[in-house]
Formats: C-alpha cells, structure tokens, sequence
C-alpha cells in the first residue's frame, strides 16, 4: 500500500467517523457502522485505527490542529495585532462549536473518551497559550500593546475567554442550542474589548 494511498484512505475514514460522533455521540456509534458507510471491511478500518477510542481521538485532534492551523496561518497576515486578538476569538468560538457537534465537550463524557480529551486538550492549551503569545508580541513589538509579560497575559486571557462557557452553560441548563453559541460568541467578542482596552498602548 502506498503512503499515498494509505493517507486518502484515512482521510475517507475520519470523515465517516466525524460525521457519525457528530450524529450519535461517540457511544452509540460503532466500527461496524463507519466501515459500512465507506465500504470497507471491519479488519481493514482496524488496520488504521486498532480502537473506536483511537479513531475519536484522531478526529477531536483533526479540529484541534485545524484551528492551531489557522491562527498560525493568521500571525502572517498584514493586519493589526488588535484585529488578530478579534480573529483568534471568533475562530475559538467556531472550534469549541465544533467539538460540542463532536460531543466532545459532553458534560457527561464516556469513562472511554474523558482520558482521551483530557490529554488532547492539555496539549491543545499549551499550543494556544503560545499562540496568542506571538500575537501579543506583534501588538508589543508594534507598538499596539503595553504588556509586562507576554506568556502570562496569554494564560490570563484564555481563562478570561473559558469563563464565559461555564457560566452561561451552568445558566442555561448546559442547552447547547444555537441561542447559546450565539450568547457564547458575543460573550468572547465583549470580552476581547474589554482586554484591548486593558492592554493597548496609551498616547
């Protein structure tokens, strides 16, 4: 088999799977299930993906390096630091919509896939807190911002950014219908102005 080809035949896979989480939540799906929806028998899927745990996995990464992508795709384009910090929070809001139509950010998680998350978004945190980092560096070095410590003004914001979630989920009876994630992202934009403010350079 070659790379190649092995390479589309996870792609077509991690589709399927995607589709079906999406659907039915983790728990009810089955290998049987995925394999019959692209044609492929239950011992070759096993051959890419030796569990359902590990197919799961593979698909939260997928959105999770998707969205690392794009906001490191973002830190070369000619705009102005204050614009990246808008940008970074509305495609953070589209990602954690993503991984709720994943039901990864189930509030009662299977036993099998809370370990799985857990690591996944340990690492996911470290790569975001570096993420926003360089965009506070470009609005320093710019002269935008006024900033004592980078790194730790990105930790600061990205808490700033998860309190809102918990809050209004708690609120809402952890609905997560449209009117949520529409309160969610309006919740994270009033919240990067309130940081801009905080932090632009005074003249």
């Amino acid at each position: 088999m070659t790379e190649q080809l092995s390479g589309e035949k996870q792609t077509v896979i991690l589709e399927a799977a995607r589709k079906r989480f999406a659907y039915y939540g983790f728990s009810k799906v089955t290998m049987d299930e995925i394999a019959a929806d692209i044609g492929m028998g239950k011992a070759s899927l096993y051959y890419y993906f030796p569990t359902k745990e590990s197919l799961f996995h593979e698909v939260v990464k997928q959105e999770s390096d998707q969205f690392l992508r794009d906001i490191q795709s973002m830190l070369g384009e000619k705009i102005p630091a204050c614009d990246m910090l808008r940008k970074y929070a509305s495609k953070r809001s589209q990602y954690f919509k993503n991984l709720a139509n994943l039901r990864a950010l189930q509030f009662q998680q299977p036993a099998e896939t809370r370990l799985t998350f857990v690591e996944l978004y340990n690492d996911f945190k470290q790569q975001e807190v570096n993420l926003l980092q360089q965009i506070l560096v470009i609005g320093q070095k710019a002269g935008e911002f006024s900033i004592p410590d980078t790194q730790h003004s990105a930790e600061i914001v990205i808490q700033m950014l998860y309190g809102p979630r918990a809050w209004l989920l708690h609120k809402r009876e952890n609905t997560l219908d449209e009117e949520t994630y529409q309160a969610l992202e309006q919740s994270a934009k009033e919240i990067v102005e309130i940081i801009l403010n905080g932090i632009r350079k005074r003249k």
